[in-house]
Formats: C-alpha cells, sequence, structure tokens
C-alpha cells in the first residue's frame, strides 16, 4: 500500500506486466522491418523496391476491401497487359481480394450507408445467391462424375474463380463500397484500355482494335458491357463530360474490333433500353452519330489502315464462320451424349474433334472453346449446368430490372440492358472465363430493389 502511495504521488504508474509484450513487439517489429529491408536494398536494390512496392500495395488492399475489389475490376480489362510482367498477378489479385474480404468479415457483418431501409432485404440478391449455388452443386457433381486431369481443374479452378470473386462483390456492395463506384471503375478502366487499343492499332502494331485483351471478340465483349453503363452514369454525375468522352472512346474502340457479335449484343442492348425506356429515340440518334462519325474520321485520316484491317477481316470471315458451325455441332453431339451432367469441365478442348466428322478447313490455330458459351457450358456441364447458368444470368437482369422499376435507378437499368447485351454477344464467344458477365450479375444483386423482411 505504501509503495503504491509513493508511485502515485510522484506522478508514476506502474504499468500492468500484460501490455508489456505488446510494447515489446510494438518496437521491435519495425526494427526487425527496417534491417531486413536495408539487407535485401543492398543486395538486390531494384528487386528490393519492386518487393517493398508490392508489399506495400498488397497490405493496402488486404486492410481495405473497397481498394481490393475496385483493383481486380479495373485490372481485368488489362489482363494480358498484365500477364507480360507477372503471369499469375490476376490471379493473386483475386485471392488477395478473399482475404481482404474475410479480414473485414472477421469485424462483423458489413453495413454501408447507402443503404436507405435498415434491415432490408433483396429477393433479387437471394436469387443471384441461390442460382450461384445451384452452379457450383452442378460443377461438383460434374466434376466428381468425370475426372479429366490438369485441363480439368484449371477450367474448374476459373469458374471457381469468378464464382468466389461474384460472392464477394455482392456481399461488398452491401457494405461501404456503392454500386456506382464499381460501375464507374469499370467504365473508367474500359476507357483507359480503348485508348491503348487505339492507340497500338492507329501505329499498325494491330489490324483489330485489341490492346489490353489481344483477342479483339473479347476485347469487344469488355468494351459492350461499359457502354450503357457510362451512359447511365452521367445522370447525376459531377462531371458528366468525364462519362461522356468513356463512353465515346469506348464506342470508337468497340467498333474498332470489328466483332459482329459485339455489335450485334450492342443493338440488342439499344433495343431494350428503348422497349423499357431507359434511353430515348434522341439518344440513340446521338449515339449513332457518334459512331458514324468515328468511322468518318478514322477513314478519311488512315484510310489504308482501315481497307487493310477490312480486308483482312473479309478474308478469315467464311473460314471463321465454318469453324465456328463445326465447333457448334461438335459441342451439342457432346451435349446430347451426356445431357445430364455433360463431360465435366475442361472436357471440350479435349474431346471436341471426336465428335466432328471432319476437321474445320484450314486449321492453323488452336481450337480449344466452343465460340459459344452456352453450347460449351452444356457440352461441360449438361443442361443441369446451362438451366444454373440461364438462372444466374435470367437473376441478375431481374434484379436489376426491379431496382429501374421501383427507383427508376437508371444504373439498374443499364445494368439490365448490358446484360441482355452481352447475353447476346455470348453466342459468338466463349466469355464464362471473362469478368462482365459475373460482374453485371453482381452489379444487378447490388442494386435490386429493397424490401422490409
Amino acid at each position: 500500500m505504501v509503495t503504491s502511495d509513493l508511485t502515485l504521488a510522484l506522478g508514476l504508474r506502474r504499468e500492468a506486466p500484460a501490455t508489456r509484450p505488446r510494447a515489446v513487439a510494438t518496437l521491435l517489429v519495425p526494427l526487425l522491418v527496417a534491417a531486413l529491408g536495408g539487407l535485401a536494398v543492398g543486395y538486390a536494390p531494384a528487386l528490393a523496391v519492386v518487393g517493398g512496392l508490392v508489399l506495400v500495395a498488397g497490405t493496402a488492399l488486404l486492410l481495405r476491401l473497397e481498394w481490393a475489389v475496385l483493383a481486380v475490376v479495373a485490372s481485368a480489362v488489362f489482363e494480358d497487359y498484365i500477364a507480360l510482367v507477372e503471369p499469375r498477378a490476376t490471379k493473386l489479385l483475386a485471392v488477395v481480394l478473399v482475404a481482404s474480404w474475410l479480414v473485414r468479415r472477421s469485424r462483423g457483418p458489413l453495413r454501408g450507408p447507402h443503404h436507405l431501409l435498415s434491415g432490408a432485404r433483396s429477393h433479387g440478391r437471394t436469387a443471384v445467391l441461390g442460382a450461384t449455388v445451384a452452379l457450383v452443386v452442378v460443377l461438383l457433381a460434374s466434376t466428381a462424375l468425370h475426372a479429366n486431369g490438369g485441363p480439368g481443374a484449371a477450367v474448374l479452378a476459373r469458374w471457381g474463380g469468378f464464382i468466389v470473386v461474384l460472392l464477394v462483390l455482392v456481399d461488398a456492395m452491401r457494405g461501404p463500397l456503392t454500386p456506382r463506384a464499381v460501375a464507374s471503375t469499370y467504365v473508367l478502366a474500359c476507357a483507359a484500355a480503348s485508348v491503348c487499343g487505339l492507340v497500338t492499332y492507329l501505329l499498325g502494331a494491330d489490324r483489330r482494335v485489341g490492346g489490353p485483351i489481344g483477342d479483339p471478340n473479347d476485347m469487344a465483349f469488355f468494351l459492350l458491357a461499359a457502354v450503357p453503363l457510362g451512359v447511365a452514369l452521367r445522370a447525376g454525375a459531377r462531371r458528366p463530360w468525364i462519362h461522356d468522352v468513356a463512353v465515346v472512346l469506348t464506342l470508337a474502340a468497340l467498333l474498332g474490333t470489328l466483332s459482329r457479335g459485339a455489335l450485334l449484343g450492342l443493338a440488342a442492348a439499344v433495343v431494350v433500353g428503348l422497349l423499357i425506356r431507359l434511353v430515348t429515340w434522341k439518344a440513340v440518334v446521338g449515339l449513332v452519330v457518334v459512331g458514324a462519325t468515328t468511322v468518318a474520321v478514322a477513314v478519311s485520316v488512315f484510310p489504308s489502315l482501315v481497307e487493310t484491317s477490312i480486308e483482312q477481316k473479309g478474308n478469315i470471315a467464311d473460314r471463321n464462320v465454318s469453324e465456328r458451325l463445326d465447333l457448334w455441332e461438335s459441342a451439342g453431339r457432346m451435349t446430347l451424349d451426356a445431357p445430364v451432367l455433360g463431360h465435366g469441365p475442361g472436357a471440350f478442348s479435349i474431346e471436341h474433334r471426336d465428335y466432328l466428322d471432319r476437321l474445320p478447313d484450314a486449321v492453323d490455330h488452336d481450337l480449344d472453346v466452343a465460340h459459344n458459351t452456352y453450347l460449351e457450358t452444356s457440352a461441360e456441364l449438361g443442361l443441369l449446368g446451362l438451366a444454373a447458368w440461364f438462372a444466374l444470368l435470367g437473376a441478375g437482369y431481374l434484379a436489376a430490372r426491379s431496382g429501374w422499376v421501383a427507383r427508376r435507378d437508371r444504373l439498374a437499368g443499364a445494368v439490365g440492358v448490358a446484360l441482355v447485351g452481352t447475353a447476346v454477344a455470348a453466342v459468338f464467344v466463349t466469355e464464362q472465363y471473362f469478368l462482365p458477365l459475373w460482374l453485371l450479375c453482381a452489379l444487378g444483386a447490388g442494386l435490386a430493389r429493397e424490401r422490409l423482411p
């Protein structure tokens, strides 16, 4: 008692024993990091700097779920560029996203100020999650029934990666990360990717606009989803001209891909936008004028380049049609051969030649995909897998539609329109292994009409 009184009288405080280890750790950890960093810089300066930057960025993404989500969304459009630096970078980003979500979730449920109804539930979100669960069940069942070795494991991992990203996106948009922020990031990333693609095209490096996504058809698929989102985002924006510029650049690059499937998807999106009264005829005419002006400028300024592109596209058009018809026939026969659960993930690239009466003409490249999202899904996962995939796309569309009908939320309407357009374009390309469809379904869930429990 005397010792305690003396301590208090002198203005001293005896530190609790439990806090001493924490104080020691607080002192030693920075010293240890500094020492190791100094050694690394001394032995390999360049590598140490790059490693340090990666460590800092990874830690920031790990601690801020919003940043991790936006990084994954933005990087998806630059997948091929990033692969030149590190082939596994996009996969590592997805892993960081999941880890960041787990860290954030460990602190409690995600809630954000943008929710107007406390405790509100969304039937649209529930439908998207239910369809995702059904797809997971079919994937696991088909994999258990058909072991396709390494190719099967790789394709299953791709399915699994996008499913996890979808689930994290849906949950993250219940918190402080708004669907508008996610959509804006995607649109601006597509605009930046469009600039890269247009520059490489104008320099003569590519005969069609591709750039950050090597295949122009896949690039067009990304850009197609961005056009309706960009048009909707300008409403209510502080600087609408930014979205106007983004839409013009994206539309110009989309036309430069010369992707017929994407152009058909864009036409379908415009028709649906008119039918649900999301856009007016005046806006459609403006969009057509922008496209026509872009084409006219390109033809007048770069006539030989445009002529070469169209000529090369025409030369391979007939061969592409022949190849795709043969591949679709093969996928259809595989579906009929195993209609319930298909031949398992990865089976199309392994077995499709066995279901062809003849090989496509003048084959000088790998034919490992069906160039049809739905036929390839049915060939590998059967009609049950195709039904689950349609259920997911349909749930995403209906969720977005509910937000448009209930609140006249233009972004929700644009998500539904973009889903229709990309779903049409997916008839001509294999796109279940790219972000747009998954992102649009997640946005639809995030923008769905809320209902009180």
